[in-house]
């Protein structure tokens, strides 16, 4: 319920920049100067690091011998175990089509966390991913160098779990999914063309399935599925204008 909420949200974000965008008065409808030299002076490059606060996933785990994927009845058990907090490094280009709307392409991995329970021996594995979004932020106005933002993005990602201890039979394996997130942050200019940036953002990127061990289990029995690795990061940053400042 509260990612389909957040995902709503994501979108009216967006929106908002969008239309914050057309309406301002400095926004042409094409990018700033005309030309091919234009094009090149909206870009930006950014590179961010920051740290992760998982929300706690669902895992669909066996009972005993059995297992069926998921299926229901008695031979699986959802638990809500804990994803330890995490660090991720990113990077991307972008565009400021106006003074208002940046519209960027991110990229970024994130560094494998413990994903436990509260019983040891029953579950012990570890989570990581890999990611890539399509985002648009919406900068609401620059006081004395400081320029606040809202904005979000969806994208794909590719959740690894490994390392798996327990439970018997299952494997380390991967998995790709739609991905979101949405955020709000604010940038502050060291100079004319670099920003120093800071931003807290809510993330969804999916699930995974694990693989199995046929030669220990049927195919059927041993893997698990983990399902909602939604986080709370925080993150900060560094982007390079190459055209003229827009502010």
């Amino acid at each position: 319920m509260m990612g389909r909420t957040l995902l709503r949200v994501c979108f009216a974000a967006l929106g908002l920049g969008m239309a914050g965008a057309a309406h301002s008065a400095d926004y042409d409808g094409q990018l700033p100067d005309e030309g091919f030299g234009g094009m090149w002076s909206c870009l930006y490059a950014r590179v961010d690091g920051g740290v992760t606060l998982y929300e706690r996933p669902e895992v669909l785990q066996p009972i005993g011998a059995g297992f069926d994927n998921g299926g229901g009845g008695t031979t699986t058990s959802a638990i809500t175990p804990q994803i330890d907090p995490t660090g991720f490094f990113e990077g991307g280009i972008g565009c400021q089509v106006a003074s208002s709307l940046r519209i960027e392409i991110t990229g970024g991995v994130r560094l494998k966390s413990s994903l436990t329970d509260a019983f040891p021996g029953s579950l012990d594995a570890d989570i990581g991913s890999q990611y890539v979004f399509v985002s648009s932020y919406w900068d609401i106005t620059n006081y004395a160098g400081f320029t606040p933002y809202v904005g979000g993005g969806i994208g794909a990602s590719k959740n690894e779990i490994s390392g798996l201890a327990a439970p018997a039979g299952a494997t380390g394996s991967s998995e790709y999914d739609f991905a979101y997130h949405v955020g709000v942050g604010v940038s502050y200019n060291l100079t004319s063309n670099l920003k120093f940036d800071l931003a807290y953002r809510y993330v969804d990127l999916g699930e995974t399935i694990s693989g199995v061990d046929t030669a220990a289990l049927p195919a059927d029995q041993g893997a698990i599925s983990v399902d909602n690795i939604q986080g709370h990061e925080v993150k900060v940053g560094l982007r390079y204008h190459f055209g003229d400042p827009t502010w």
